[in-house]
């Protein structure tokens, strides 16, 4: 499930703490950990501006903090955690035995039906609660720039559901229900429960995840065929109607909708069908889960899986270096390379790095010229020096993209030279000589707004306005709280904004660069891109979308309808008697996992 935020992602607010200022409508799959993020927005377009002492001032602070940049060597990277596919437990995995997980914020409420947050989805989706479908993990595979694309597996992998059939014409979806499932309480899991679950998302009114309705976009009715099966009908054929069901959690009838049903119940004590039970949640303190009894996948290896809620990010760490905690889910910035250095680990822990689902980009308003023209976008582009803040700002842990990660294509070299060819090609040059560029004497100037606290992508925002100060355009940067930038992007009042992308790199793109899609916040149009994104909804399956996803990505690199910036990962740190954890969309699976003796 995708989500876009201007306030979440990598950039570091204190060195304690982080927060979280994103939009609670867009939900990602499995948890995610935030801080946050600058945000570019703009003025009103094109106006008639000179160089001015205040602009000047601003180009002289800039010039110091660009200047001010340390120079690094970016620290070897930990490994990655493998996917839950290269995860098989062990002949000789110990069975029994309890972790605890750092959970950096109170989870908000635990039905992720609802708006859940990312605590909340951390601790229930996967281990508590189960979707019909699993989709593959990604390997990695080169891509033609040198940069990593998704290499995905052939299909879908049943869960709830243990099969599907898609009719000839593609417009209907029967799911064939697992048998001998069952709830926590004891219910026996039906096609009632898939009903309860999926059918109030098909409605505009509803008060569910608005994500997760905009997944079932395609899908017309819902329509019980027999004890065991249930038929989506769909609008229009589109294989990402199945693609959704991986990301929706099931709940049971009986208490969504039944004589004794309790909805609000189970925002406060869950019950599902994974391997996992809801124990109890001590506000401000822990939520504990238990391994349930006759579970249709088999024991659980863990007997206890409990989430320590600490908002202290440099307690967390201590706490997890005293063996208080087994698994620190995100190491803050401050504190990588040198807190989490294996000498200083003494063999209890591991340094791992995890890859999220999410990217950073710059969202551009193309109602608004020059930004409308892919020169003028991609003069800004070669501005934002994104190799030399990677290794110098971000230790490392940030990946340049050209595109959209699903294409796997390198950003390309950065530079005032490369930015300088292109303005000249879209016609904008200094015509009077006074150092800023312009059109027929109409300087075109930017107003660059920092999400309030975000001190690393302050720095990041300052070199970059002096980049573009001495490549002859006007930024004037201020400081704005995150919230309100939000607003104004989904309004359309901006020029820039820095915006970051949550979500599995085959899910259907037409949010973001779609004609009408519900993210693409600065009105791209392309009938190109549109012919191909009716291609990639009707391809069967991620192995078949691969492709076509590969070529939207080229044609995206090209045009640079978004800045594209970075893929980030994130280290963590598991305790060295912990195994088989594994990641899922870059977040952690501990479905597998299991402790020694």
């Amino acid at each position: 499930m995708n989500r876009v935020s201007s306030a979440t992602g990598f950039y570091e607010r204190d060195l304690n703490n982080t927060l979280v200022f994103a939009s609670q409508d867009r939900i990602p799959a499995l948890p995610l950990l935030f801080a946050t993020i600058l945000v570019i927005v703009g003025q009103t377009g094109c106006r008639r501006a000179a160089p001015s002492r205040a602009s000047d001032s601003v180009s002289e602070e800039a010039r110091r903090a660009a200047e001010a940049l340390p120079q690094r060597v970016a620290p070897a990277l930990p490994p990655l955690l493998p996917p839950p596919e290269a995860v098989a437990r062990s002949a000789g995995a110990h069975s029994g035995g309890a972790v605890k997980v750092h959970l950096d914020s109170e989870p908000l409420q635990l039905n992720p039906l609802g708006e859940a947050d990312a605590a909340a989805l951390q601790v229930v989706m996967g281990l508590v609660y189960e979707p019909l479908l699993e989709c593959p993990s990604p390997g990695q595979a080169a891509g033609a720039s040198g940069g990593d694309r998704p290499n995905y597996g052939p299909n879908y992998r049943p869960m709830l559901a243990e099969g599907w059939q898609v009719s000839p014409d593609g417009l209907r979806v029967t799911l064939y229900l697992r048998g001998g499932v069952k709830w926590h309480d004891g219910h026996a899991f039906n096609v009632l429960d898939v009903q309860a679950s999926l059918e109030p998302l098909l409605l505009a009114a509803s008060s569910g995840s608005a994500t997760l309705r905009a997944s079932l976009q395609d899908v017309a009715s819902i329509e019980l065929t027999g004890d065991r099966q249930v038929r989506l009908v769909l609008k229009r054929p589109s294989d990402f109607a199945l693609r959704a069901l991986c990301d929706i959690a099931i709940l049971p009838d009986h208490l969504l909708r039944g004589p004794t049903a309790d909805p609000a119940a189970l925002a406060r004590q869950p019950v599902g069908t994974g391997p996992f039970r809801f124990v109890a949640w001590e506000r401000g303190k822990r939520i504990r889960l238990a391994r349930a009894a006759g579970y249709w996948g088999g024991p659980a290896p863990l007997d206890e899986i409990t989430f320590e809620i600490d908002l202290d990010g440099a307690r967390a760490l201590m706490r997890t270096r005293r063996g208080e905690i087994d698994v620190l889910p995100r190491v803050l910035p401050v504190h990588y390379p040198d807190e989490v250095d294996p000498v200083t680990l003494h063999g209890a822990l591991s340094l791992v790095r995890l890859r999220p689902e999410r990217w950073a980009y710059v969202a551009v308003n193309h109602r608004r010229a020059p930004l409308d023209e892919a020169h003028f976008r991609r003069a800004l582009s070669a501005l934002w020096d994104r190799e030399r803040f990677a290794r110098d700002l971000h230790q490392g842990l940030a990946h340049p993209i050209g595109a959209p990660p699903f294409a796997g294509l390198a950003a390309a070299p950065a530079g005032r030279d490369r930015a300088a060819t292109e303005m000249d090609a879209g016609g904008y040059r200094d015509s009077n000589a006074d150092g800023v560029r312009d059109i027929a004497g109409t300087p075109f100037r930017e107003t660059l707004l920092i999400g309030a606290g975000a001190r690393s992508a302050a720095t990041e925002a300052q070199a970059f306005v002096f980049e573009a100060r001495k490549a002859g355009l006007l930024i004037d940067p201020v400081v704005i709280d995150p919230a309100v930038l939000l607003a104004r992007v989904r309004k359309g009042d901006f020029d820039l904004a820095l915006m970051q992308w949550e979500g599995r790199p085959d899910e259907d793109p037409s949010s973001l660069f779609g004609a009408t899609g519900a993210f693409n916040f600065g009105a791209y149009r392309s009938a190109q891109v549109e012919a191909l994104l009716d291609s990639i909804r009707v391809a069967s399956g991620p192995a078949a979308r691969a492709p076509l996803l590969a070529t939207l990505g080229g044609i995206l690199a090209r045009e640079q309808p978004l800045l594209f910036l970075y893929q980030f990962d994130v280290p963590a740190l598991v305790a060295t008697r912990l195994h088989g954890v594994a990641t899922v969309a870059g977040h952690l699976d501990l479905r597998r996992a299991w402790v020694e003796p």
